[in-house]
C-alpha cells in the first residue's frame, strides 16, 4: 500500500480571511431565512369561510349531541322534527358556499399557473 500526500494548494487568499467571508455569508443567509419564515407566518392568515364553516360544523355537533342526551333523557323525540332538520340545512349551506368558494379560487390558482388572465365569462358555469 502506498500512501498518497496530498499538497495543500495554494490559494489567493488566506483561510482565517475566507473563514471570516463565509462566516458573514452564513450570518447573512440565516438572517434572510429569518426574515423569510417571518413574513411568511405574519402571511399565513386562516381564511374566513374557513371559519364559518369550522364553526358551523361545531355548532352541528353540539345540537346533535345535545339533541341525542335529551332525547334519551326525556323519551321524547318530538325535538328531532324540527330541530335536526334545520341544523343540518344550515350545515349543507355552509359546505355549499365553502366548496364553491374553493372551486373559484383553485380556478384562478390553475389560470395564473398556466398563464392566462382570469375574466369574469370564466367563473358563470357551475
Amino acid at each position: 500500500m502506498t500512501e498518497e500526500t496530498l499538497e495543500p494548494v495554494e490559494t489567493e487568499t488566506d483561510p482565517e480571511e475566507r473563514i471570516r467571508e463565509l462566516t458573514a455569508e452564513n450570518r447573512r443567509l440565516r438572517k434572510r431565512i429569518k426574515q423569510m419564515r417571518e413574513a411568511a407566518a405574519a402571511s399565513k392568515k386562516v381564511e374566513f369561510s374557513k371559519i364559518i364553516f369550522c364553526g358551523v360544523s361545531i355548532v352541528t355537533i353540539l345540537i346533535t349531541v345535545f339533541s341525542c342526551w335529551i332525547i334519551y333523557s326525556t323519551m321524547d323525540a318530538s325535538a328531532l322534527a324540527y330541530l335536526i332538520p334545520a341544523v343540518f340545512a344550515e350545515m349543507a349551506s355552509a359546505t355549499g358556499f365553502y366548496y364553491t368558494k374553493a372551486k373559484a379560487e383553485n380556478k384562478i390558482k390553475l389560470m395564473n399557473a398556466n398563464g392566462v388572465q382570469p375574466e369574469a365569462d370564466n367563473f358563470n358555469d357551475f
